[in-house]
């Protein structure tokens, strides 16, 4: 198995993370996705994948964001 490489640097972690934080409305999902990224940013080495809002059976929305982590 060979390590994924992007830029010449290798994959050290990758996760999809779905916010515990559940919020009322889909602008309120993509404003926690936004902090996400602010967590996460390319300059520290993160690569998003994909990203997006999802309703949830109970009618209110989180952020979801498939990243990974390369060194």
């Amino acid at each position: 198995m060979t390590a994924m490489t992007t830029e010449g640097k290798v994959k050290t972690f990758e996760e999809t993370f779905k916010s515990p934080f559940e919020r009322d409305t889909q602008a309120g999902a993509l404003q926690v996705l936004e902090a996400i990224r602010a967590e996460h940013p390319a300059s520290s080495g993160w690569v998003e994948e994909t990203a997006y809002v999802e309703q949830l059976p109970n009618g209110k929305w989180r952020a979801v964001r498939k990243h990974a982590k390369y060194a």
